[in-house]
């Protein structure tokens, strides 16, 4: 089924566009570096692929050793870029050795005896090794949380996985007589529009994938305070409402802790100093609360959480519990422990929790006044619960 030759040059046009597409996206993202590792492999790919496509048969011989270089170059250069996204390697020393061993024998079998069967199976089956080269790492570190990232492994073994099938596809079916009429026939279009698609469906998942994981991190930065990691103001009121869905909300209770002579901190030891004692009561409270649990940090020295309980007693339990392991945490950028003081109130609804707010800070004032390093909560909504 011979076409016209030219037609085959759209794949490697748009091999070369998909990388410089990714190109174009890293200078938006360029956090993700991995992109130009994929990108380079996108370009490079397309160099061989548009000389072999114009090549004669008599031609594909004298090209076999630096066309397999640019081939196994492109998709090492992929492999390195998963590995790098998802923190694995690549093993480039291995990597090399396999170059190596391939264009070695893509050489005898094209220079000394010419067998171009032989030189598909060999450049393939490096191709292939070079492409699994990462697997074993990105497994032992990935987390596929989302069905974008479950998608983007799954066609990224699809690549894999065609490295096996296209050189069993032309062995069983293109004849040996004709083999060497391989890139003027049918089947090697065939083949260049199936690479193009799985290319193009791994490109365009990559990069739905990036873009999700850019505005994941950047909705992480407005969400969350950024010298403790803290939720901040805003977002705790959006995850309070979440929580306290309903008229009565069953057990909830608010936490709020101011750290003790803060202000005197930062002029004895300097904000740095106090930076490290906010950063310490964060981690603090952090580790006290369930996952469910809302902690924030509402500006300043000023820390609220949100607390699962069956009563305001329980609360005032934890927030106890917090108060003495800030007391037994020794601060080196202060030389000694960090105290606050805590108030704790019940809070009936999310309609409530504003007032359940001022409750809180009312109990907090009576713990300062009172000598501050101390627990403080609402008695009265003991009987009311």
């Amino acid at each position: 089924m011979p076409s016209d030759p030219y037609f085959a040059l759209i794949v490697p046009a748009c091999s070369l566009l998909l990388g410089v597409a990714l190109i174009a996206c890293w200078t938006a993202m360029r956090q993700q570096r991995y992109l130009l590792w994929i990108a380079a492999g996108f370009i490079v790919v397309a160099f061989p692929l548009g000389a072999q496509s114009l090549m004669s048969n008599n031609q594909l011989p004298n090209w076999a050793v630096l066309a397999g270089a640019l081939y196994l170059g492109s998709v090492w250069a992929i492999s390195r870029g998963m590995a790098e996204r998802y923190g694995g390697t690549a093993h480039p020393r291995v990597a090399l050795l396999i170059a190596a061993v391939t264009l070695a024998l893509l050489y005898y079998f094209s220079a000394v005896s010419d067998k171009l069967w032989l030189r598909i199976l060999i450049l393939n089956a490096g191709m292939f090794l070079l492409r699994v080269l990462p697997v074993r790492s990105i497994l032992r570190r990935a987390v596929f949380t989302n069905g974008l990232e479950r998608l983007l492994w799954a066609s990224y073994l699809l690549l894999v996985a065609n490295s096996v099938v296209r050189p069993l596809a032309i062995i069983i079916l293109m004849p040996a007589e004709h083999m060497g009429e391989l890139t003027q026939s049918g089947l090697w279009r065939a083949m260049l529009a199936v690479n193009m698609l799985i290319g193009l469906a791994y490109v365009l998942t990559l990069l739905a994938s990036s873009v999700r994981n850019i505005l994941q991190t950047l909705r992480n930065e407005r969400d969350h305070d950024a010298l403790t990691c803290l939720l901040n103001r805003r977002s705790f009121w959006e995850s309070a409402q979440q929580c306290l869905h309903g008229p009565r909300p069953p057990g909830w209770a608010l936490l709020v802790c101011d750290v003790d002579h803060f202000k005197a901190v930062n002029d004895a030891w300097g904000h740095a100093a106090g930076d490290r004692v906010l950063q310490i009561v964060g981690q603090t409270l952090l580790q006290q609360v369930r996952q469910e649990d809302l902690v924030a940090r509402f500006g300043g020295e000023e820390f609220v959480v949100l607390l699962r309980c069956a009563n305001v007693s329980d609360a005032a339990g934890v927030a106890e519990r917090m108060r003495r392991q800030l007391a037994q945490t020794h601060c080196h950028a202060i030389k000694g422990a960090v105290t606050a003081s805590f108030g704790v109130a019940w809070v009936l609804s999310f309609q409530d929790l504003p007032q359940a707010l001022e409750r809180a800070d009312g109990l907090l004032y009576q713990a300062k006044k009172s000598g501050r390093n101390q627990v403080i909560y609402d008695v009265q909504a003991i009987g009311r619960l």
